[in-house]
């Protein structure tokens, strides 16, 4: 092989002599010289002996260059290349350079330091699996005490079982208790979840997937426990399991597991779903129906004033959806040239069609007609007067600007509109009187709550019942800072589980679980009662903004029609 390394001015090919010193030549990365050995030069000339017999003027394969340049190649250097007695130029010649340059890149020493750290991050991948295995067998543990025992907490006194069942009487419902055994499950549920700051779904998964690696699934549990497999692994494996019968956990569990090392979560989830397929004694048909039980639909809060939709459903009906969305989107979208021009990208048509077909849509059987939405939202005055950028609340969900919260409160006719003075509340209670919360101090506690004030609930508070924090039987007013939210089940666990709590002049909840953790809950939105004194030592000229007089005494009046007040 001939290398041409002289510039193009230089007319003369390069002599034998030049091509025999640059054979023994190699360029080791950083192009610095070298002395090659004599095996590689041997094997370098067979090449060019090969390609010249083929007539091959393709660069030769990286790894059989047996010369370089000594520093950076140059343009020139480039230009043209002798390979099996013909000479290369252009596109060619630069492959020829590159190819040879990228095996001495991919042979160029590992960082150690980096395999020291890629190590590192393995060794706590593998004592974090080990971790989740050790919490199952915890967790397990703890459930079968409870299940054994059935501790309950405090005795529940009759006099309370005698007013609950008044209670239910006045509202017109049944009363439901739970058997010792069942409030002590509901009560571990609830002291997971607080424990571990999840959801109480969440808290009942983690107690079900425990129960099942320790009795059901030994194999899932030894790769766990061995570091083998993630936690998120497992949570597959038990997911596609518990929809099986019993008796074909292990045919399935042995099959999912095969080569599991070697598979990413996504991998596993589609193993697993189609060894189920073939597990599963059931026809599809059957398990459809089933499944069909299991739909939902559910809306989650996220960031910057926006919210995620939910829905599990039949596979026919989310098609059906996509292609009626779709379709309206996309003519929508061909029209956008039309005057005025709509600069909606397809996504956010398509989005927005599937909300006014929500909001405005009637069902088959004519429900929905003239139904909206209600909700909730709590401006400031000052924001509605447009004195003040502070933002709205959403009930359920956080914060929305103050542009949001004031069209919403002047315009939407499915949202109620609510008010609330910076500095001065209503402090509403009729006393011990009543057992019955009234209609408006019961709104009030809605706005003040949000949602269930039970740690972790996080169901909205129309939803949901008031409590009475200290029994109304024991002495318990009926005011507001005796009274919070609590869905259904939070009241169980208040009443039959060994849940206790107390309520701060705050609004604040104390909470105590059955295992003595304490924890605490707070209201959604501050309303409380003004403070005399700090209201007196504040002067008239230290207000700088002008307040109608008007306003602030309707603020403080519980029985004033906002509905009908002009703003």
């Amino acid at each position: 092989m001939e290398i041409n390394d002289d510039p193009p001015p230089s007319p003369e090919p390069p002599s034998a002599s030049r091509v025999e010193n640059g054979v023994a030549q190699a360029d080791s990365g950083a192009r610095s010289e070298s002395v090659a050995a004599e095996s590689r030069v041997a094997d370098s000339r067979a090449a060019e002996r090969a390609g010249a017999e083929r007539g091959v003027d393709e660069p030769v394969a990286a790894g059989s260059v047996a010369a370089a340049e000594k520093g950076p190649a140059s343009k020139s250097s480039w230009a043209r290349r002798s390979v099996g007695g013909k000479t290369i130029s252009g596109v060619k010649a630069l492959d020829y350079v590159v190819s040879a340059s990228l095996q001495d890149w991919k042979a160029r020493p590992v960082d150690a330091e980096q395999v020291r750290l890629l190590d590192a991050v393995r060794e706590c991948d593998l004592a974090i699996n080990r971790a989740h295995a050790a919490r199952a067998a915890a967790i397990d543990e703890v459930a079968r005490r409870v299940a054994n025992t059935a501790v309950t907490g405090r005795p529940l006194p009759h006099a309370l079982l005698a007013r609950e069942a008044q209670a239910a009487g006045e509202e017109g419902r049944p009363l439901q208790r739970w058997s010792e055994k069942k409030a002590a499950e509901e009560g571990l549920v609830a002291e997971l979840g607080c424990l571990l700051r999840v959801h109480e779904n969440t808290a009942r998964n983690l107690l079900c997937v425990s129960k099942l690696l320790q009795h059901d699934l030994p194999a899932t549990r030894a790769r766990l426990a061995d570091g083998t497999i993630s936690y998120r692994h497992v949570e597959i494996i038990v997911n596609n399991a518990l929809s099986l019968p019993d008796g074909a956990w292990a045919t399935f569990e042995a099959d999912a597991l095969t080569g599991v090392e070697d598979l990413t979560v996504g991998q596993l989830k589609k193993r697993a779903i189609t060894v189920r397929e073939l597990s599963h004694p059931e026809s599809i048909v059957k398990r459809h129906k089933k499944a069909l039980c299991e739909r939902w639909f559910s809306v989650l809060p996220a960031q910057d004033g926006m919210a995620c939709l939910e829905m599990i459903l039949s596979q026919e009906d989310a098609a059906a959806i996509s292609d009626r969305v779709d379709t309206v989107a996309r003519s929508l979208h061909n029209a956008a040239a039309v005057e005025p021009v709509d600069s909606r990208t397809l996504g956010q048509q398509r989005l927005d069609v599937a909300v006014d077909l929500l909001l405005t849509g009637v069902t088959e059987t004519g429900l929905g007609a003239g139904v909206q939405g209600l909700v909730n939202v709590t401006v400031p005055v000052l924001t509605l007067m447009g004195l003040s950028d502070e933002p709205g609340t959403l009930d359920g969900f956080g914060p929305i600007d103050a542009e949001t919260a004031r069209r919403v409160a002047a315009t939407a006719k499915s949202f109620t509109r609510i008010l609330i003075h910076p500095e001065t509340s209503v402090v509403l209670s009729v006393g011990k009187t009543r057992y019955k919360v009234p209609a408006d101090l019961k709104k009030w506690l809605e706005i003040r709550d949000g949602t269930c004030r039970f740690p972790g609930c996080t169901r909205q508070a129309r939803h949901s019942e008031v409590d009475h924090t200290h029994d109304w039987q024991y002495n318990g007013e009926t005011r507001w800072d005796n009274l919070a939210h609590l869905c259904k089940r939070g009241h169980r666990l208040k009443t039959e589980s060994g849940w206790d709590v107390q309520q701060g002049n705050d609004g604040i909840l104390h909470w105590i679980s059955p295992a003595g953790k304490h924890y605490a809950t707070h209201p959604a939105t501050r309303l409380g009662p003004n403070s005399a004194a700090a209201a007196s030592e504040r002067s008239p000229a230290d207000d700088t903004t002008k307040q109608p007089v008007d306003i602030w005494a309707d603020l403080t009046d519980p029985n004033h029609d906002w509905a009908s007040t002009p703003f």
